[in-house]
């Protein structure tokens, strides 16, 4: 019987969909006319550039791009042991008979695309950037160096040689399997872009290239750019043009893989009703403020929005969101923060957008989506599909990691740039950044800008040394409102502007030593004069709010205390927080014990705070926290506690960790301002903002501390024109406090009753076993189907998640992390040899608990 290979050769293994090659590549093509078609659609709503046939382009590329994959160890690769059993496998081992020696080493599936590329493509630019994007579209070790074709050639000469002569000596059926492809690909698509990008290939495939470079091989020619040509980057500037048609290749076959759409759901759509849903919400008795600003901006610029916490910023985004029209990016610092966000927006009866329309783009699956690039393994479909959805929906909310590292063009960054020209981007908490990630992030935002993306920063206690940064960026593109500085008909309908909520008062000591010792003394005066309140106690780092919550469940026996910061299991987070407001609104006195989690966007309403000193603009943030969503002013006694350290004269004596976390000049600062200020009576926001401001413009060394911080962002950023990462886990290290690595512990899943109750224990039996044998997610539902439940991958993901910590990368250096029973699953790491006693601590306070003091000193949130 003669097989066609078109029905034969595979892009990936039996038991993945569109396994065939020709259907990968045919679903690879329909995503680039999905996007083609997703952008005319919202033309009117983006201004980039996009002529200059660019959709033809990329749908070369779609076809060619997986075209070395016809190759006889890629298909021996994804042909199972059982399937090589069969007469399809015998016909495929006959055809590839001249290139099947294992003793020979062929490269990666797309530099051998490339080579097809010399017979399909002519030599014109245009096919230079399509041979380029081609050879780009995996990792290999051609990203970071200047792309010679020749020197990749003899790079695997001997390999190379072979592939050549393979595909001489097989042309009528390589020209068969061309034309069959064509016919696959044209069947029941009527697209004018697929037909001119077919029509390219066909008039310009020329067989006798083949025996050319051949000839030049064996001539040692080592310059055929006349010939065949790469497209000529230049190391010293980022070309963002070619890097967003790379990302459109990217996104195009790695949604195609994961079986979804590049682009889902309807721009207009998701916004409809927007406004009416937001006034029901919040405002339903008169207008929002935030529409009579919007109303009256020049959609064309970029805006900074400077209003009070609990304002409602975030509607603002979203209300200035609808009237862009365009996939809207939201960022913020921290995951609790975003999760709380994602509620909010998609909750079915008080949200603001149907579900499916919003995602969260979480770092652990792009970690793990590198870890495998860097390892030049096969992608694993489901990570593929996590973080390809992440880009597909409308509506994105994302920790900044994912978003602000492109301008260090690591290797994936060109996914998220060719989103930017179609995406409105908010910054939201931008105050929560060091210098060394606010350089990062202006040099991102230019980028942004530069391909016609939407910008909006959103701030309630905006850093004075951005302003001129933001000013560089867009020029006259660029709108500030600052609600102080707004008419007092607006200001008087925004919400906490012109509200008198906080009463601060100065402890000059510390509230916990270097050598742990907790200051009892002061804070036993404190919870005595706020025995009638609900307390927000805040400090700097994970364990000083471990040790402080076990004292305070001794000092205090009347209230109910929690715990909360980032490293406690998602689920326990979720639970604490959600309990905690629903005592909140129920106004019972609680006490809450917190790290700098609680500064982000996260709902909490307040009596009163117990904090330690931070950086002004920290500290203005967590005051936010209290007094809150009240409509009258505060008059009442102290309700801010701030413990400063001890006062040396002109110096302020701190712990270690607080110094290590913020700039002590700053702090030093800070505590001088606040002291001046300390008999104020109680604070509106137009003072607090004053406060913060003074503190910026106080001088060091005839320097303002507003200089003093430009000149080191400037400094960064002069650095970084110089400077680049190749992979994106080094570009997260500079984001070390806020990206991490999701880690689950089995021993809190064995023993958590509550699991066992909505299910069985034989379902947690089958969930642990197989997480210990590595399952597919696939056979994970099989095995748990056998218990007599039915889940879903997406509801298997949202249980291991669930069950997950979040702990910083560098964790894993810094402490004992390897040595209890760790290893991969998915985009977790596993932790399988712990105690019971170990597991409950973590339960109750979070992983710092068991990991070693050494660590604990750094370690925030």
């Amino acid at each position: 019987m003669e097989y066609n290979l078109i029905n034969i050769l595979r892009a990936k293994s039996l038991d993945d969909e569109n396994y065939l090659l020709k259907d990968h590549l045919k679903e690879t093509v329909k995503r680039t006319l999905d996007l083609e078609k997703f952008i005319i659609d919202n033309k009117n709503s983006f201004s980039y550039d996009l002529s200059d046939n660019i959709f033809k382009k990329i749908t070369i590329a779609s076809i060619i791009h997986d075209l070395g994959k016809v190759d006889y160890s890629f298909q021996n690769q994804v042909w199972k042991k059982n399937d090589r059993k069969t007469e399809e496998w015998k016909f495929l081992n006959k055809f590839f008979k001249d290139i099947n020696n294992y003793s020979i080493k062929f490269p990666r599936h797309e530099i051998l695309s490339v080579i097809w590329s010399t017979f399909l493509l002519n030599n014109d630019s245009t096919s230079q950037k399509i041979r380029t994007i081609v050879l780009l579209h995996h990792y290999n070790e051609f990203f970071s160096d200047k792309k010679d074709i020749m020197e990749i050639i003899y790079k695997y000469k001997t390999s190379i040689i072979d592939y050549l002569n393979f595909l001489k000596n097989n042309q009528s059926q390589i020209e068969k399997f061309i034309n069959d492809l064509f016919y696959h690909l044209s069947k029941d698509n009527s697209s004018e872009t697929l037909k001119s990008a077919i029509d390219f290939i066909k008039n310009n495939i020329d067989f006798e290239n083949i025996h050319k470079l051949l000839e030049k091989i064996n001539d040692h020619d080592d310059d055929i750019s006349d010939f065949i040509k790469l497209y000529d980057l230049d190391n010293d500037s980022i070309d963002l043009d070619f890097i967003v048609l790379l990302g459109f290749l990217r996104r195009s076959d790695y949604s195609a893989s994961g079986g979804i759409e590049i682009e889902s759901g309807d721009l207009n759509k998701t916004f409809d009703g927007l406004s009416d849903k937001i006034n029901k919400i919040i405002s339903p008795t008169s207008s929002l403020w935030q529409e009579e600003i919007i109303k009256n901006i020049d959609i064309e610029k970029s805006v900074l929005l400077i209003a009070p916490t609990g304002s409602g910023k975030t509607e603002f985004s979203l209300l200035w969101s609808e009237r862009n029209k365009r996939k809207l990016i939201y960022t913020l610092p921290l995951r609790v923060a975003l999760n709380d966000l994602f509620v909010r927006f998609s909750d079915p009866k008080k949200g603001y957008f149907e579900k499916d329309s919003v995602s969260l783009l979480h770092s652990t699956a792009f970690i793990e989506y590198i870890k495998e690039e860097k390892d030049n393994k096969k992608l694993d479909t489901e990570k593929m599909l996590s973080s390809a959805k992440m880009l597909s929906n409308p509506i994105t909310l994302s920790t900044p990691d994912q978003i602000f590292l492109t301008s260090l063009n690591y290797y994936g960054s060109d996914k998220v740039v060719s989103t930017y020209p179609f995406s409105s981007v908010v910054i939201d908490e931008i105050q929560t950044y060091n210098e060394e990630m606010s350089a990062i992030i202006i040099q991102t935002l230019k980028i942004v800008h530069k391909l016609k993306g939407k910008i909006l920063i959103i701030t309630a206690t905006f850093p004075p040394y951005f302003e001129k940064f933001f000013e560089s960026i867009f020029g006259e593109n660029y709108e500030i409102i600052d609600v102080a500085k707004l008419s007092d008909d607006i200001k008087s309908k925004v919400k906490n502007f012109n509200l008198r909520r906080h009463k601060i008062a100065l402890i000059e000591d510390l509230i916990i030593n270097e050598n742990s010792d907790i200051n009892k003394k002061e804070l036993t005066k404190c919870l005595k004069e706020l025995s009638e309140k609900s307390v927000l106690v805040v400090v700097n780092n994970v364990m000083k709010a471990i040790n402080l919550f076990d004292t305070f469940c001794d000092l205090e026996k009347e209230k109910e205390i929690y715990l909360l910061h980032s490293r406690l299991t998602e689920l326990e987070k979720s639970k604490r927080i959600s309990e905690i407001k629903e005592k909140l609104d129920d106004s019972e006195n609680i006490i809450v014990v917190s790290t700098q989690l609680v500064e982000a966007s996260v709902d909490f309403d307040f009596d009163s705070m117990i904090t330690e000193i931070s950086t002004i603009d920290s500290q203005i943030q967590r005051w936010g926290r209290v007094h809150r969503n009240r409509p009258e002013d505060y008059n009442g006694s102290t309700n801010i506690f701030i413990f400063t350290g001890l006062n040396n004269g002109n110096e302020l004596v701190l712990d270690k960790s607080t110094k290590f976390i913020y700039d002590y000049k700053v702090l030093k600062e800070t505590y001088h301002t606040l002291k001046k200020h300390e008999n104020d009576g109680v604070l509106n926001y137009n003072e607090e903002r004053s406060i913060l401001n003074e503190v910026f413009e106080s001088k060091i060394e005839e320097k303002t501390l507003k200089n003093i911080y430009e000149e080191k962002i400037e400094k960064i950023l002069n650095n970084l024109k110089y400077f680049s990462v190749e992979k994106r886990s080094q570009a997260q290290r500079l984001f070390r406090n806020i990206a991490g690595q999701k880690l689950i512990i089995l021993k809190l899943i064995e023993l958590d009753q509550d699991l066992e109750d909505k299910y069985s224990d034989d379902f947690k039996k089958v969930l642990i076993n197989s997480i210990k044998d590595k399952d597919s997610y696939k056979k994970m539902i099989e095995k748990i189907s056998e218990t007599g439940y039915e889940l879903n991958v997406w509801d298997l993901k949202k249980i291991l998640y669930e069950y997950s910590i979040n702990v910083p990368i560098y964790l894993e250096k810094e402490v004992n992390f390897w040595g209890r029973g760790t290893f991969d699953f998915k985009e977790f790491y596993v932790w399988d040899d712990l105690s019971n006693d170990d597991a409950k601590k973590i339960g109750k306070y979070g992983i710092d608990k068991i990991i070693s003091e050494d660590f604990h000193e750094n370690t925030t949130y």
